[in-house]
């Protein structure tokens, strides 16, 4: 599922981003969650069961994939009986707010791949409602995210009906059969063994900031690895020739 598309110009390219990790510093479903927790839509136990987990990966006790999963676990268990309208006004004021916290490279790509007149899709596992807030002002013009289910009183069911995330590949396959956007000229970007199905399938994927799994493909295969530390952009493996994609990256490999 997703949001209305924006008219495509004939042989358009075409550029894919993941979301969390990539373009917004951190995870948007954790950071809503904590959201919806201080505006008292969510039990308060949920902060202690978030921080577990939390803890737990940056320790390197755990996995960020099993981290994420614990988000969406706690998330959905919380949502249920929750009216739209406030995880909506939730959504809103964690945009607004922190909306603004992205990783330069992935930020300054965006806007300058938007302004050579590259087509900007997003897949995401975060819920639509956040994503439609997030992207736009970014200028994505199409977005895959979680859609939840909602019952007639305008309440969350605590149901998934469509997880575009689980199978990227299959996502943007269907895109493409949708619109009939070429992939000559695309580029794909992400940072965790999930994004390998798209990355498989552009033109140019750069893998950044990759956790262990999306590093291991990307070094056999040759891909570009990005790395951003503090202020300083490093490309560690396949020089990008492209100016729009290596502008700020620094080549060291």
């Amino acid at each position: 599922m997703a949001n209305a598309p924006d008219s495509q110009a004939p042989g358009q390219p075409l550029a894919v981003f993941d979301v969390d990790g990539t373009l917004f510093r951190r995870g948007l479903l954790p950071a809503l969650t904590r959201r919806m927790v201080n505006a008292g839509a969510f039990s308060e136990r949920v902060r202690e069961e978030l921080s577990e987990d939390y803890f737990a990966w940056v320790e390197r006790r755990g996995s960020y994939e099993n981290y994420d999963l614990l988000v969406m676990e706690l998330f959905m268990r919380e949502l249920k009986g929750t009216p739209v309208e406030e995880l909506r006004r939730c959504s809103r004021i964690e945009v607004e707010e922190h909306g603004r916290r992205l990783h330069m490279y992935t930020r300054d790509l965006a806007g300058r791949l938007k302004e050579a007149g590259y087509f900007l899709l997003a897949i995401s596992g975060s819920p639509e409602e956040v994503l439609d807030l997030f992207l736009r002002p970014l200028g994505f013009d199409r977005f895959y995210g979680t859609v939840l289910e909602h019952d007639e009183e305008g309440r969350y069911t605590g149901r998934q009906l469509h997880t575009p995330f689980a199978d990227k590949r299959a996502t943007l396959k269907r895109f493409l059969d949708d619109t009939g956007m070429p992939l000559e000229g695309s580029v794909g970007v992400g940072d965790t063994f999930s994004d390998v199905g798209f990355l498989e399938m552009v033109e140019t994927p750069i893998a950044f900031n990759p956790n262990y799994g999306l590093f291991e493909i990307a070094l056999q295969r040759g891909w570009p690895l990005i790395v951003e530390r503090k202020d300083v952009v490093y490309n560690l493996s396949s020089r990008l020739e492209d100016p729009l994609l290596r502008n700020s990256a620094w080549w060291v490999g």
